[in-house]
């Protein structure tokens, strides 16, 4: 074999893994986009989607400009690009930057306390307490990946600028508001009403969910990619991406003389290859959560058991911001509806133990529990606890309060008196 051959194939292979590499970190979303780029500039390259007319180079320039233009973002695609800076730092940080990433809930807010976080990365809390202060600063809307409401409005007003000492201290007191109205704000922060009331108007133009602006329904908006399926006594994934899996040449292509057309098929054969690729990452990273929750689909969201994006990394062998990439925006159809394939990832209650209950067990019981309760002896949340803890759910009291409040159900005391 000549210099020059053993260069070409060289080159080829490189160029190969890039694809790969490429295709495998992005999003359905940025690959959609990525394959109709490329079909419309190369002639050996044809992109179908399903149910619709091929899409060759040359017709794709209005297509482009409307079809996609109106395709949404989910709020893990979104912040996985804007942190996409310190995700590629590695090692800790990218850790770190991931888990974060994988406690965010829908809202914006983080979902799991700092100290929990530390004990799943092994690190002590003081550093992800900084490497949150990171994030939350480089992520935009500001207030994402806030605790609470307060700090999620303490967050806004530093971004814009508002942050005085008035305000300060009617955050700090911020709870008072719901119990005893602008009077007990005034009367616990020393301040007059009017002043009062002024930093409150000043907090009302502000998002206290600002991952809420994410949260458009993509089960309405387009056919799922995967397709859930029984199979005996196990359940299957069928891939149904939004464009055909067969990425295929146009008929009649062959090797041409002129270097350029030579580089183009090169290019259309990769791509295709690079995709076949991806689409078997996607199965096997499938069989892994279908083979956690595969009871789901027959009993729904009560059935869901905890799942992390690391332990599917562990399984599959895939690269952490690979799955994480893989599964952002991706819609699963099964028997019990469409869903996100993130809804198919909750998080343990007791986010410390990966082996506890998940969270959608744990709020199926409490609904259930808090719904047959006796109106005139409403349960606490302490004993919801121990009933929890009496059927091999162990939750702490303060993770009750939270899903209780998150379900719409007040406090005990006030269920009483409304009663």
């Amino acid at each position: 074999m000549s210099l020059s051959t053993r260069l070409n194939v060289r080159q080829s292979q490189v160029f190969r893994l890039g694809q790969v590499a490429t295709v495998l970190q992005m999003s359905g979303e940025q690959l959609d986009d990525h394959l109709l780029e490329t079909a419309r500039d190369n002639p050996f390259l044809v992109v179908r989607r399903r149910g619709a007319t091929a899409l060759r180079a040359g017709n794709l320039h209005d297509f482009l400009d409307t079809a996609l233009a109106a395709e949404p973002s989910s709020l893990y695609e979104h912040v996985t690009r804007e942190l996409a800076g310190l995700i590629a730092h590695g090692g800790p940080m990218e850790r770190l930057v991931m888990a974060l990433i994988e406690a965010l809930e829908p809202t914006g807010w983080l979902g799991t306390a700092v100290d929990d976080i530390a004990a799943q990365l092994c690190l002590e809390p003081h550093l992800v307490e900084n490497g949150l202060r990171l994030v939350q600063r480089r992520v935009s809307p500001a207030g994402l990946f806030a605790r609470d409401l307060r700090e999620c409005l303490h967050l806004q007003l530093e971004d814009h600028g508002l942050l005085n000492d008035d305000i300060r201290c009617v955050l700090s007191k911020l709870d008072l508001l719901e119990r005893g109205g602008p009077e007990a704000l005034a009367s616990a922060t020393g301040l007059s009403l009017e002043t009062v009331s002024r930093q409150l108007a000043r907090l009302r133009r502000l998002d206290p969910k600002p991952g809420s602006r994410f949260s458009t329904d993509l089960t309405l908006m387009r056919e799922p990619d995967v397709r859930v399926e029984p199979r005996g006594n196990r359940w299957v994934a069928i891939l149904k991406p939004s464009l055909e899996t067969q990425v295929s040449l146009q008929a009649g292509a062959a090797e041409k003389s002129s270097p350029a057309m030579r580089q183009a098929l090169a290019q259309a054969r990769a791509i295709r290859h690079a995709v076949d690729l991806r689409h078997n990452a996607l199965k096997q990273i499938m069989q892994v959560v279908l083979a956690v929750q595969g009871d789901f689909f027959r009993d729904g969201a009560a059935a869901l058991r905890p799942l992390s994006l690391s332990a599917i990394a562990e399984k599959t062998g895939f690269h952490l911001s690979t799955v994480s990439r893989v599964l952002n925006g991706l819609l699963v159809e099964g028997p019990n509806g469409i869903i996100s394939a993130r809804n198919l990832c909750p998080h343990s209650a007791a986010h410390a133990c990966a082996d506890g209950p998940s969270k959608p067990q744990v709020m199926a019981r409490l609904r259930e529990a808090l719904a047959n309760e006796n109106a005139r002896h409403p349960l606490s949340d302490q004993r919801l606890s121990e009933l929890l803890k009496s059927e091999g759910l162990l939750v702490s009291r303060r993770v009750v309060a939270r899903y209780r409040q998150e379900l719409g159900f007040p406090s005990a005391s006030q269920r009483r008196r409304l009663s």
